[in-house]
């Protein structure tokens, strides 16, 4: 993960704030804010053992209860002041009131989980990243399904004012794998309950509105949009239109291309 010296940090939804205190590691704590979906107090009840305390002895500033999709909630935190805003294994809770279950009954994992993604990146380079800073957006998540059926490579660009001095859009720019070993003591939470989650093999999905960044020459770029590859499903080459039409009467692609349908006509309310 590239941290580079005196950059400030933003971690987002950081479960029992673990990560955010594996960063110290890398990151000076003045330089680090971190912030929690929960509020303090569901926080200490739901993860008995937290780094909260850790951070808060570190010099370390800590938001509670702050929720990314949310305006409002968003602007709790420091404006126009992050190098790199960092959500780690993201995932949306799936404990809801009946009121929240009612209002999004019809909504798939898939399509809520890729909207919480959407409006990290949307409101992250809106309000939350300096603008003259290094402008990058990480997310990092597991290589494995659903996560990767979540099309986090192609279908998150938002459209977004942007507050910095580039003239580039808002763009995946490339992804790097994700050394757990780096952060030690770090552990993926349930985001429900307190259980860990197994570690598994995990990429950092880096998008920026530079595109000519420096950070580019470590980051592997998304070979399947090229001509002849389903980004879909991260399928090909095919050797010809023949083998292109029975990957698109596959079951697996035929599910991809649902995800991709619905979160178009999703994207027409945002």
């Amino acid at each position: 993960m590239y941290l580079p010296t005196n950059a400030r940090i933003l971690t987002i939804g950081d479960g029992d704030l673990s990560f955010s205190r594996a960063l110290l590691a890398h990151v000076a704590p003045e330089n680090l804010i971190a912030s929690t979906y929960d509020s303090e107090s569901t926080l200490r009840s739901k993860y008995k053992s937290n780094a909260l305390d850790d951070l808060l002895l570190a010099g370390v500033s800590v938001f509670h209860g702050i929720d990314i999709t949310n305006a409002k909630s968003v602007q709790q935190l420091p404006s126009n002041h992050a190098d790199i805003v960092i959500f780690n294994h993201p995932l949306v809770p799936t404990q809801k009131t009946y009121a929240q279950y009612q209002k999004e009954r019809n909504k798939t994992a898939n399509l809520m989980n890729r909207n919480l993604l959407y409006h990290f990146l949307k409101h992250s380079f809106k309000w939350l990243l300096s603008s003259n800073g290094e402008r990058l957006c990480y997310i990092t998540t597991k290589s494995v399904k659903p996560y990767s059926h979540w099309h986090i490579e192609t279908s998150l660009t938002p459209i977004v004012e942007s507050n910095s001095n580039t003239s580039g859009l808002v763009e995946f720019i490339g992804s790097e794998a994700f050394d757990v070993s780096l952060f030690k003591h770090y552990l993926i939470r349930n985001v429900d309950r307190d259980k860990c989650v197994k570690h598994e093999a995990s990429d950092i999905y880096v998008y920026s509105d530079n595109n000519v960044h420096s950070i580019k020459s470590r980051l592997t770029t998304f070979k399947y949009n090229q001509k002849g590859y389903c980004p879909l499903c991260r399928k090909g080459p095919f050797a010809n239109s023949e083998d292109w039409v029975l990957h698109q009467n596959t079951r697996i692609h035929k599910a991809q291309w649902q995800y991709h349908v619905d979160w178009l006509e999703h994207q027409t309310i945002l």
